[in-house]
């Protein structure tokens, strides 16, 4: 290949990227598509140009960084024709709303998906049109829309009869069987779930025999669910091992089978630090193995063999022996989780706080100055330096998007208080608080309304309370008011508790959070910009 000529090597080189990824061979450098890349842009190919742009978005996805491969995919749609029907655009609205999806922009996914829906339907490709659905409908599921979400997913599973395809029929019911199965709806879910075990393509069986295990497992069919949890551990995925030694685990212990369950145990460690090395290369924790009781087990047999009582005896001190290593095992695995909670808590919070800057005032201002910096750079630059103009115009739109992106946050924000402010029950406190002759204080009827008032106007504040720390009753309604804009006096006055405690729970709430001393008003901060 060195022989060749420049435009065929990198050609050969794109073609290398693009096997790799369809073999789900993860990307750890953009060096080689970066020189792919430029190479296509100062030659202006069309052809190839779009699927290099492509292909960066992939490479940058692989390494994490949702914004640059966001803007390379947003290039190749730019470099695509309008009128030329290519399925390369299937590809990057599938990439593009999947990424809005793991970031919880599920609006802005929904409406990728169905771009790409429409798509689907101009190249009459019917098999993604199926998989388009059933990715709109998990949107739904994900806002909690059910009823939009059954309508999407029954219609992937019309679709699918209509191909005649059992296994994308199947892989739709289990989803179905899923979401009926998250909202308590069991015989629905049941139901959903014979059709999609009646016939199962082998890519999708891990999948809907986790969704049967889990499902027999919480309506008390035990036999049912040990049945798909033993297939699983077959040819499951490791994330569905993982799942079904751990459930295996805990059948075990309840039916007193320590042994079982300590070897079930055993396995379930080797899955997630198995799944540890793939999520979290950089930072392994690796497990220590339980004590091998294969050892013991042939020195008890051997021992059975030469006297009946002293096997009885071993046995009943192996089991005593198991239930005591049991106990100081699930002792240490309960400390050993607590920590990963407050470190799993601390990075979850120090995540939000970067997404809160992000569509922060402060962060608006400091791009507008690198974009200015930028501005001067390509005043000021060399004109025959068109590579280095390029990327320097290439950062220059990316500021701006990110900037763009954070002034729609704020007016979403401002918004989302002016309609607080407008509320019946924020007006209702409001003047109670003018009022010290009446009653202040909050009924439990009342936390109700001012709960759903703040779901309404702020869909995910509870899920990422919950996601950073379980608050008791009395820090949660702290958190409630704070998010609610009243001050700590009148915080006080409504929880009828001192304004010292209010000071302190806000002062030590900041801190075990965020493992570091603070300010109470810098937890005020923090829950106002959730």
């Amino acid at each position: 290949m060195r022989a060749e000529s420049e435009s065929t090597q990198m050609y050969y080189q794109l073609l290398c990227i693009k096997a790799n990824d369809k073999a789900y061979i993860r990307h750890t450098s953009d060096s080689l598509i970066l020189s792919v890349l430029h190479y296509y842009i100062k030659k202006d190919d069309k052809q190839h140009l779009p699927e290099a742009y492509y292909y960066a978005g992939r490479v940058y996805r692989d390494l994490e960084d949702a914004p640059q491969a966001l803007d390379y995919f947003e290039k190749a749609l730019e470099t695509l024709s309008k009128n030329k029907k290519h399925k390369l655009k299937i590809y990057i609205y599938s990439q593009i709303g999947t990424l809005f999806l793991y970031q919880g922009l599920y609006n802005e996914a929904l409406e990728i998906f169905k771009k790409r829906y429409a798509y689907n339907i101009d190249l009459k490709d019917s098999v993604g049109m199926v998989y388009t659905l059933r990715d709109i409908a998990g949107t739904y599921c994900n806002i909690n829309q059910e009823d939009s979400s059954i309508y999407y997913y029954q219609a992937a599973y019309d679709l699918g009869k209509e191909l005649k395809r059992p296994d994308l029929t199947n892989m739709v019911q289990s989803q179905i069987a899923s979401l009926y199965m998250q909202s308590g709806k069991y015989d629905l879910a049941k139901s959903a779930l014979q059709d999609a075990l009646t016939s199962i393509k082998y890519s999708n069986k891990s999948g809907i025999y986790s969704i049967a295990a889990k499902l027999y497992h919480k309506t008390g069919m035990t036999d049912s669910a040990i049945y798909y949890y033993k297939a699983l551990l077959d040819f499951g995925t490791i994330y569905a091992k993982e799942n079904a030694h751990r459930s295996l685990a805990e059948i075990t212990m309840k039916e007193n089978n320590c042994q079982l369950a300590i070897q079930h145990i055993q396995a379930y460690l080797q899955c997630v630090d198995s799944i540890q090395k793939i999520t979290y290369t950089e930072s392994l924790h690796r497990m220590h193995s339980l004590y091998n009781y294969q050892p013991r087990e042939k020195e008890n047999n051997r021992l059975k063999s030469e006297n009946q009582k002293k096997a009885d005896y071993l046995k009943y001190g192996l089991i005593g022996f198991a239930v005591v290593t049991a106990f100081f095992f699930s002792y240490y695995q309960y400390n050993k989780r607590k920590k990963q909670e407050l470190k799993y808590q601390l990075q979850k919070a120090e995540q939000i706080k970067v997404e809160n800057y992000k569509k922060s005032q402060l962060f608006v201002k400091e791009n507008n100055v690198q974009i200015q910096e930028l501005e001067k750079k390509l005043n000021d630059m060399n004109s025959t330096n068109e590579i280095l103009r390029k990327e320097i115009q290439d950062q220059k739109e990316l500021l701006c998007q990110e900037t763009r992106r954070a002034e729609i946050e704020q007016s979403k924000q401002e918004k989302a208080q002016k309609a607080l402010s407008d509320s019946g029950i924020y007006q209702l406190l409001k003047k109670r608080l003018l009022d010290p002759q009446g009653r202040i204080f909050i009924t439990t009827e009342e936390w109700i309304v001012l709960r759903n008032t703040l779901k309404g106007i702020y869909p995910n504040f509870f899920e990422k309370l919950s996601d950073i720390y379980t608050f008791n009753e009395f820090q949660l309604h702290v958190c409630i008011l704070i998010k609610g804009g009243f001050s700590p006096s009148e915080i006080a006055k409504l929880t009828e508790h001192p304004k010292e405690t209010i000071t302190s729970t806000r002062r030590r709430l900041y801190t075990r959070i965020f493992q570091e001393k603070g300010k109470p008003e810098d937890w005020d901060n923090f829950i106002t910009s959730l």
